[in-house]
């Protein structure tokens, strides 16, 4: 009998030992998808920022390629300011060069009018002979 009790023990205890295997199995595998289940929910937490990441990128390249085209119409913009300046220069220049030459033309006539020569206007106004002796003709004091 004592063979049978000893038989039956080592049955039983390897049992035990496959059923202890068994609920480690089962445990790990428990653990194991546990794991598997919050790296999953990483994964697609990730995949989201991505998305969003994707679309600020694209919204990001509208916004550049809108600011792009601003520019260009700025520059444009520019471009005809710095033109009308410069035609504003010129005509400026025109006109100060006009009331130059008219303040010189009224000192020869007020010169031609006390009586003054040819060629002191001349010297006086850096006119040509020409235009002091037509001068001196229309506006020159009778005495001379």
């Amino acid at each position: 009998m004592d063979l049978q009790v000893l038989i039956l023990d080592y049955i039983l205890t390897e049992r035990a030992g496959i059923i202890l295997l068994l609920v480690a199995t089962v445990f790990y595998v428990l653990q194991q998808n546990k794991t598997l289940t919050a790296i999953e929910n990483e994964l697609l937490h990730v995949k989201n920022k991505i998305n969003k990441l994707v679309n600020r990128t694209d919204d990001t390249t509208s916004d550049i390629s809108s600011l792009s085209s601003r520019i260009s119409n700025l520059s444009g913009a520019v471009s005809e300011a710095n033109t009308v300046a410069e035609g504003t220069k010129k005509e400026l220049s025109m006109l100060a060069e006009g009331i130059s030459n008219e303040t010189i033309f009224n000192e020869a006539i007020d010169l031609a009018r006390k009586g003054s020569s040819v060629e002191d206007i001349v010297k006086q106004t850096k006119l040509s002979k020409d235009q002091a002796e037509t001068i001196v003709r229309f506006h020159g004091s009778a005495t001379k």
